[in-house]
């Protein structure tokens, strides 16, 4: 079959399909036709809508590392949870200030 020939066989099997109401599976098994092969003939035909056909946009999105070494201190009432990558020379100067209130 020539290159038209086809695509006017198809475009017929196409018509009947969508005229008959049935299910894709279900036409394809009363016409003797594969599911896979209609379904790329759907494809192939069916015109590409620009009104419908929608630009991709992207969202840009933080994601914040999981803390898995951290302890929790208690000084004076005060709960401080101090996390790995720590200022240690900030960290003994918040406690030396939180010991004498």
């Amino acid at each position: 079959m020539k290159r038209k020939e086809k695509e006017a066989y198809w475009s017929a099997k196409i018509d009947e399909y969508q005229s008959s109401g049935l299910a894709l599976s279900e036409w394809c098994d009363t016409a003797e036709v594969a599911v896979h092969n209609m379904k790329y003939w759907l494809r192939k035909q069916s015109p590409v809508n620009p009104a419908t056909h929608q630009e991709t946009s992207w969202v840009s999105c933080v994601v914040e590392e999981s803390i898995e070494d951290s302890i929790s201190l208690k000084v004076n009432h005060v709960d401080i949870e101090v996390t790995s990558g720590y200022d240690e020379t900030l960290l003994l100067q918040v406690i030396r200030t939180l010991r004498q209130i």
